[in-house]
């Protein structure tokens, strides 16, 4: 039987190698999101299609 190699579960990383991981720079503005989402719902169809959750996603995104 071979033995199990023991890794740690979380290890910190440098913001330089997060940017790899991530694929880049870009910020996500999560009131924004929030906001459409909860726009649409209030004043909108009772349920959100698709389109409008890609939509408020494709806004929150600032490169």
């Amino acid at each position: 039987m071979q033995a199990l190699e023991n890794n740690a579960l979380f290890t910190e990383i440098s913001a330089e190698q997060s940017q790899v991981v991530s694929g880049g720079v870009f910020n996500f503005d999560l009131n924004a999101y929030l906001f459409i989402l909860g726009a649409g719902t209030v004043f909108g169809n009772p349920t959100l299609t698709p389109d409008e959750v890609q939509f408020a996603f494709e806004k929150a995104i600032s490169l």
